[in-house]
């Protein structure tokens, strides 16, 4: 796991002893850390290309292969329903995920929870896990190699509304004024500011400059939270 704080990070919201699917899971490395520390011994791995799986499948020993098992498929479509059952959805999109789970809803509210990590447009998977039945549980801020990850645990469950700030960055880290959240936000202020100038200047893109004022004003949301707490 050298190098890979994001899979880090996501390991340690894994439960001991749960049923685990690993969707879109690559190389494998998620499934082969949970086997390999006696964190889960009933594990999918799944993935669209059968080339990504059988790099995983070449990791695999007799005594791996009775406790990780591989599967092409596209999101949920035809794993097994089971007890004690929760899914990894990493190393994408929001809107990527958003589709997988709208998929199949039924699957998805019938896991224990879901361990989700987007790395663009959080805030539409954010909307779409409020409105659709799911409780956002954990939310933090992973950065890996000068690039930042959200990482959400959600389970089925009525949620009160968020606050705008908690729509467009992650709750747990605005509570505990994380370093991490106070770079980014340090960094999308002022590539915001610059774009919404940009915009008045030379367009006339209302829906643009609508969608930049938002984010601008979620940013100076968790700066007058953080004002107040002091």
């Amino acid at each position: 796991m050298e190098d890979k704080r994001r899979l880090e990070d996501i390991i340690k919201l894994v439960d001991k002893n749960k049923s685990v699917i690993d969707i879109g899971t690559d190389h494998g490395l998620v499934p082969l850390y949970l086997a390999k520390n006696k964190i889960s011994s009933d594990i999918v791995a799944t993935d669209i290309s059968e080339k990504s799986l059988n790099k995983l499948r070449e990791a695999l020993d007799d005594e791996l292969k009775k406790v990780i098992q591989t599967y092409v498929t596209d999101g949920f479509k035809g794993l097994e329903k089971k007890p004690n059952q929760v899914a990894i959805i990493a190393g994408m999109g929001a809107n990527t995920i958003i589709d997988i789970i709208n998929n199949d809803l039924d699957f998805a509210h019938n896991l224990d929870y879901m361990i989700l990590e987007s790395n663009v447009n959080t805030e539409k998977l954010r909307e779409f896990l409020l409105a659709n039945n799911f409780y956002i549980e954990r939310d933090f801020m992973s950065l890996e190699k000068e690039k930042y990850y959200d990482i959400l645990k959600v389970r089925t469950g009525k949620a009160p509304k968020a606050k705008l700030s908690e729509t467009y960055y992650p709750k747990d880290d605005i509570a505990n004024r994380s370093p991490i959240l106070e770079e980014k936000l340090r960094e999308d202020y002022e590539k915001n500011l610059f774009f919404r100038d940009q915009i008045i200047k030379n367009s006339s893109d209302k829906n643009a400059l609508d969608k930049i004022n938002l984010k601008i004003q979620a940013i100076e949301e968790v700066y007058e939270i953080w004002k107040l707490e002091k």
